[in-house]
């Protein structure tokens, strides 16, 4: 799996909860990423603004990765670029640089054009400069609904528009005279990308539609002198530097490395303010690995900590009220997937974030092998859970060329609901697990989240009660 780095945390903005990452320190520059992606996908600009002595601060978009939407029902540019203010706001900054890419251009741009005196510089790395006709065509169907399926061939479908996206612009095309010159992009780069839309699921449409009602002509004639509006020369929306709302302002650089670069030189050149040594909260920094925290109900009396079961995460779960209930994503799971690429230690782990969190005395519970842990946790002698490991080899979840492992991820979450164990699929293995087709699919997001850390936690838990 793709390991991304940088400091993660929420913040709270006008009752949202945004996630952003941040790298290196020194003056602020806020990153947005592009559609239909999170965060994670701007890791490699992230760092080389770091390495300039600067930090890079990398929120998800409202709407897409793990941030709340906004409460529109279709946001443009504008909307977006307000929010984002709102969260320079929040953490206390007045003036600091930008870098978008693609849809995270345009946001950029319109918030330089809405409050320039809160912009030291941007950069805006593939602004979109459409024609009527190209608006038109993209709005009509470059955003269908993504529509779960019963035999989980909206995973297919998923894999095959993803891949697409790197080999004809748009995407839906197969006009050769609109097949882009570049290499289809690695499974592991293409499976990102699906897990980004995975994680929005439909909603990833009003985000995404924003880039496409955007109007660079609207804006460009309001942007600060210290704005730079650059495309490397293989992107697709390098052509637009010619149009006429973007003509005479562009930068054409040879490959990103060197846009990177420049970028980096342009933010150093004109510093915003100093950003805050903390930002946000809810992870929980374990060496070189960030447990997430969810803090699921407050109250009085003996904390609860509450553990999900193998492949799963805290969403499964459904907290007490009325008393303080703590969950975590179990390494390698749900929010605390990236990392943890050494064996685990599952008990100690745990044991060694209760201690940081102040909990070793807290109650601690769990569902299958969740619970197994629990009980290793609280010293009591583990019961057989229903957890009863996976065949050997367990079935690879890594990223395959054609997606089929999105299929298989939607198939055992599938056959968990009829057979204990899932791969067991005869009588004497039946049972009747009430799932509707969206628990089903949820279960199969979380499988692709935890990869091989199910399996190798089934284990564990199967081990521990024997």
């Amino acid at each position: 799996m793709i390991r991304t780095g940088g400091e993660r945390g929420f913040v709270t903005v006008d009752g949202r909860s945004v996630l952003i990452r941040r790298y290196g320190r020194g003056p602020a520059v806020f990153v947005i990423h592009g559609s239909p992606q999170s965060s994670r996908a701007v890791e490699a600009v992230c760092q080389t603004l770091a390495a300039r002595g600067l930090t890079a601060i990398a929120p998800d978009t409202p709407g897409a990765g793990a941030s709340d939407p906004l409460p529109l029902a279709e946001p443009n540019s504008a909307d977006f670029a307000r929010a984002l203010h709102r969260l320079t706001e929040t953490l206390g900054l007045s003036r600091v640089g930008l870098y978008g890419f693609h849809t995270g251009a345009a946001t950029v741009a319109a918030f330089a054009a809405l409050f320039p005196q809160n912009t030291a510089a941007l950069v805006c790395d593939g602004l979109p400069a459409w024609t009527e006709a190209e608006r038109a065509r993209f709005l009509a169907d470059y955003l269908p609904p993504f529509e779960l399926r019963w035999d989980g061939s909206h995973m297919a479908w998923l894999w095959a528009r993803m891949e697409a996206q790197t080999v004809f612009f748009p995407w839906h095309s197969t006009d050769p005279a609109e097949r882009m010159s570049m290499a289809v992009s690695s499974p592991e780069h293409i499976h990102a990308n699906a897990m980004d839309l995975l994680a929005t699921g439909d909603a990833y449409r009003p985000v995404y539609r924003a880039a496409f009602t955007f109007r660079a002509e609207a804006v460009v004639d309001r942007l600060p002198s210290t704005a730079l509006v650059a495309s490397t020369a293989s992107d697709v929306l390098a052509a637009h530097l010619d149009r006429p709302a973007l003509a005479g302002r562009g930068l054409i650089l040879p490959d990103i490395a060197s846009l990177h670069d420049a970028a980096a030189d342009h933010l150093a050149a004109h510093p915003g303010d100093p950003a805050p040594d903390h930002i946000g909260g809810g992870f929980l920094a374990l060496g070189d690995d960030r447990l997430a925290v969810h803090r699921l109900s407050e109250g009085p009396g003996r904390p609860l900590v509450m553990l999900h079961d193998a492949g799963g995460s805290v969403t499964d779960l459904t907290a007490p009220t009325g008393r303080p209930v703590i969950a975590l994503d179990l390494p390698g799971h749900g929010l605390s997937a990236e990392g943890w690429r050494g064996p685990i230690d599952w008990p100690e782990t745990v044991r060694a974030a209760l201690n940081a969190l102040s909990l070793s005395d807290a109650e601690i519970t769990g569902v299958g092998a969740g619970s197994v842990l629990a009980s290793v946790l609280s010293g009591a002698e583990p019961l057989p859970c229903r957890v009863l490991g996976a065949p050997e080899p367990p079935p690879s979840l890594s990223p395959e060329w054609d997606g089929a492992h999105l299929i298989r991820a939607f198939r055992i979450a599938s056959c968990e609901r009829l057979f204990d164990p899932w791969y067991g699929r005869d009588p004497a293995r039946r049972i009747d697990r009430p799932a509707d087709l969206h628990t089903t699919h949820v279960r199969a997001v979380s499988l692709l989240r935890a990869h091989r850390r199910w399996s190798d936690l089934e284990t564990w838990a199967v081990q521990a009660t024997h």
